[in-house]
């Protein structure tokens, strides 16, 4: 992640497109076990009886989003770039939110861009943003995030919300 970051501005805003605003604005919610989740994917469709030893597992299900990127696509030089920051602001906004939250200072979020230039279908990808308490069933798959390959991987956690420059850490390689 840290050279997708240095190839450009890396400002982190609270403006986000019309997708990612419209699930921000909806907000947290408490799910089963003290589960957090975002209240505009979470709903009847999904199953309300887990084991507290789930919990981080289906957070990671619920909360997991897509935020397009089909905007970028103008400026192929700085995509990369603006992509991954829209994922960041998307991210710490919603740490941010749910700040107050039982159990939120477990809270994390991944953030994934493709870097695969190669594929065709590469500036339709979007960027992907999961958020996943370290608690019960934590997926522990990011652990090594330089085996991604096709992908430029961050995590954030409650942590990176209190900098003031939130992506200096993730441009030296955090």
């Amino acid at each position: 992640m840290s050279r997708v970051l240095e190839s450009g501005p890396v400002k982190v805003g609270r403006e986000l497109p019309p997708d990612l605003d419209l699930i921000a604005k909806g907000g947290w919610v408490l799910g089963p076990c003290g589960a957090i989740l975002l209240k505009s994917l979470w709903g009847s469709g999904w199953r309300t009886s887990i084991d507290a030893a789930e919990v981080g597992t289906y957070e990671y299900e619920v909360n997991d989003v897509y935020g397009s990127l089909a905007d970028l696509a103008d400026d192929r030089a700085t995509y990369l770039n603006r992509a991954a920051v829209r994922g960041f602001s998307f991210a710490l906004r919603m740490l941010k939110d749910a700040a107050e939250l039982p159990g939120a200072g477990s809270l994390m979020a991944t953030v994934g861009v493709s870097v695969d230039e190669g594929d065709e279908d590469f500036l339709l990808q979007g960027v992907t943003v999961r958020m996943f308490s370290r608690r019960g069933d934590y997926p522990n798959w990011f652990d090594d995030l330089e085996r991604y390959q096709s992908e430029a991987m961050a995590v954030v956690d409650v942590t990176d919300i209190a900098d003031r420059d939130p992506l200096v850490r993730f441009m030296s390689g955090k």
